[in-house]
């Protein structure tokens, strides 16, 4: 008899991976890999999508919050349980104004098909919620398990 994964008891417990990093580009696909290996090893498949929402916060919190700056540090939670994942990821920036980014990037097909400023679309199209606080310095992503 074949076990997939949706056919095994969910787990109780949250799992909370915390980690801080250097605002460097370069570790972008390290820290990608190490997300999906974690996701995968509590579990979750078919996680591509997430992966790629985790990268663009991710870059958008390095280049964009923390202008490159290697001496300013981004910071991500990822808290698992039976509903839900969600992802917390803030830079040390100043922040930005992300309602009128929003509003930008709707208005407009043609936003959609650029090359930067995208991060926040894709975020919206893999992801189930997602939100800002402290003045966009932090971004809550959430996708839910059903």
């Amino acid at each position: 008899m074949n076990m997939y994964v949706k056919d095994c008891p969910k787990r109780t417990e949250k799992i909370l991976f915390m980690k801080k990093i250097p605002s460097d580009k370069l570790l972008i696909p390290k820290i990608s890999k190490d997300f999906l290996d974690m996701l995968h090893s509590n579990g979750i498949e078919q996680c591509d999508a997430l992966q790629i929402a985790f990268e663009e916060a991710l870059t958008n919190a390095i280049i964009h919050g923390n202008k490159n700056n290697y001496n300013k540090n981004v910071y991500f939670n990822i808290n698992i349980d039976n509903e839900k994942i969600e992802i917390i990821i803030e830079d040390e920036g100043e922040g930005f104004d992300y309602f009128t980014a929003m509003i930008n990037l709707t208005e407009s097909q043609e936003n959609i098909y650029k090359d930067s400023g995208r991060g926040i679309f894709l975020i919206s199209l893999y992801t189930d919620d997602f939100y800002f606080e402290d003045n966009g310095r932090k971004i809550v992503m959430i996708k839910y398990r059903n």
